[in-house]
């Protein structure tokens, strides 16, 4: 134990110990080489009855003193810094489990976020999915898994020609130019074409390409859904969402151990792998536009009545 230490200690014992003092001695309780032992039976080793010093082999001091109060006034003012500290990564609560665009999409985020690293600029990232809330909560997901502040999500621009024209569209998107200057941009986009012969898409795509041409330090992220075959080129193309019993379960997990209602999770996941199979399905996958109308109506339900008990629950899914 050092002097300064040990002068440091005599003035804990006294109650006048300076900020600076504090700062030492908290840092020498933290790691272990100061110890403070209290009460009748504490025993000390190398000194008397009234304060005793331990030294042990690896060096550490283990202080014992017979006057509780010094010793309390000692961890009052240490008490910011002895606190136990809390846990890096605290359990979920129900609020953020029941979240739609918490459901899966693991892997197409993972792909989305190898595309983006080191990318500034136009980016363009197509999925063959045509189901309304898909295009919403991936935008949602992506932008959450990003992980940054200085993320502008805009509104989901519908390319249908009947409502509004190539030019026009191209127009919105030119418009963000400015946003690019400070942030990282997702534009949502549906593509209702359903003839793959039409050239919408690829002259859009076009004219977003000629009018973002300079460097830019942010990305603009153009993420679009509809039928595969009408993507225009230059785009990433991503694999169809796909969600299976597997990814079910451990939403529903999640949720029922908020919940503390573990004992219904079997029956839970069967109520919704029966509601969100269909015979469309791939063999063994649940229906996109199914699992997310059961999401909606569980949370919402959740929500709504926040005292629903477990039973309560399972009849309102039949």
């Amino acid at each position: 134990m050092t002097d300064s230490l040990q002068e440091i200690i005599e003035r804990a014992k006294s109650g006048n110990l300076t900020s600076a003092d504090l700062q030492i001695l908290a840092a020498a309780i933290q790691s272990g080489r100061v110890t403070l032992a209290t009460g009748q039976k504490s025993v000390g080793i190398g000194g008397n009855a009234d304060e005793s010093v331990i030294l042990t082999g690896s060096h550490n001091v283990v202080l014992n003193f017979t006057d509780t109060e010094a010793v309390l006034k000692i961890l009052q003012q240490l008490r910011p810094s002895t606190n136990p500290p809390q846990s890096s990564s605290p359990r979920a609560t129900l609020q953020q489990l029941a979240e739609i665009s918490k459901f899966d999409l693991t892997q197409l985020i993972d792909q989305c976020l190898e595309e983006l690293f080191d990318h500034q600029g136009l980016i363009g990232l197509a999925v063959p999915c045509s189901e309304k809330a898909f295009l919403k909560n991936f935008c949602d997901r992506l932008k959450q898994e990003l992980g940054r502040t200085n993320i502008q999500l805009r509104q989901t621009l519908s390319l249908n020609p009947q409502v509004i024209s190539v030019g026009k569209a191209a127009a919105k998107i030119k418009q963000y130019k400015k946003l690019l200057q400070t942030s990282d941009v997702i534009c949502p986009i549906r593509i209702s074409v359903c003839d793959h012969n039409s050239s919408i898409p690829k002259d859009f795509w076009q004219q977003l390409q000629e009018a973002f041409r300079d460097d830019y330090k942010y990305r603009l992220i153009i993420v679009m859904v509809g039928n595969q075959d009408c993507f225009p080129p230059d785009t990433v193309l991503l694999p169809h969402p796909q969600f299976k019993k597997s990814h079910a379960f451990q939403w529903i997990r999640d949720i029922a151990q908020a919940k503390n209602w573990m004992h219904l999770s079997d029956q839970w996941m069967q109520k919704m792998t029966d509601r969100c199979l269909c015979n469309d399905s791939p063999v063994g996958l649940l229906d996109v536009g199914l699992v997310y109308e059961h999401l909606d109506y569980t949370i919402s339900l959740l929500q709504r009545n926040p005292s629903l008990t477990a039973e309560a629950f399972l009849e309102q899914l039949d």
